[in-house]
């Protein structure tokens, strides 16, 4: 399958999803198309925090106005930059979103307050964004585990990944399926490609499971995300938010 055949399914994705994924995609900001920048809100020994605007859990109509903010604040003309440039003016300013904050705005948008009654993150912020983090997102309190079989999964359904060993500490969404492809959206700062963007898996086999289809995405390393994400899958599956789970 080449890059332009799955553009073109991407294209026929449900409008409105697309329209809203596109927005941290291609962000609007001074006449140009921008990438959102990767952005993970930082704890050091000391306890010293490094926190970006809204702690990598901003909306795209949030990340614009803090991007236009502290273009105004330093006295730059964006309008004088190009894309590129922008993109690194945000990620110089600390604005852009993390894993969960990305995932949690999808969630969303897909199900407008579906966080309402489920477990939160420990934390003192009343902002459930803030509180839901990949083990919110996946516990068993939250969420039940689905068999990671290509005829079982559904939009909105949530791909683990253990960046750190034993541990799910990365969140993908599927976000569109087809007979032969399934594409999941997610933000990263360990893949090749940063931030936020949409990765395939090409079906190679049905009876098998996920981890036996093709996962063409790869990390900064060269190594496959699916040997990140494999061990998860064997041991968590597919996980499915309770409030999406038809019933």
């Amino acid at each position: 399958m080449n890059a332009t055949k799955r553009l073109c399914y991407y294209k026929k994705m449900d409008l409105a999803l697309k329209q809203f994924l596109d927005n941290f995609f291609r962000l609007g900001i001074a006449n140009h198309q921008v990438r959102v920048p990767y952005w993970r809100n930082r704890f050091y020994k000391d306890g010293r925090r490094v926190q970006g605007p809204f702690g990598g859990k901003g909306t795209a109509a949030e990340i614009r106005r803090a991007a236009l903010e502290k273009a105004r604040q330093s006295d730059i003309d964006l309008t004088a930059a190009s894309a590129g440039e922008i993109r690194s003016f945000l990620r110089q300013k600390r604005i852009g979103i993390d894993c969960s904050g990305f995932a949690f705005q999808i969630l969303n948008f897909l199900q407008p307050g579906f966080w309402r009654g489920l477990e939160k993150a420990p934390g003192r912020s009343n902002n459930p964004r803030r509180r839901f983090n990949s083990w919110a997102l996946t516990n068993d309190a939250n969420s039940v585990m689905i068999k990671p079989f290509w005829a079982n999964l559904h939009i909105g359904d949530i791909i683990p990944v253990a960046f750190s060993r034993g541990k799910v500490d990365h969140v993908m969404v599927i976000v569109a399926k087809s007979a032969q492809q399934l594409y999941y959206a997610h933000s990263s700062g360990k893949t090749k490609t940063t931030g936020p963007h949409l990765g395939v898996i090409l079906l190679r086999d049905g009876k098998q499971p996920l981890w036996q289809q093709k996962w063409p995405e790869k990390l900064k390393s060269g190594q496959l995300l699916l040997q990140k994400a494999r061990p998860a899958l064997e041991t968590r599956g597919i996980r499915r938010l309770r409030p999406f789970v038809v019933r």
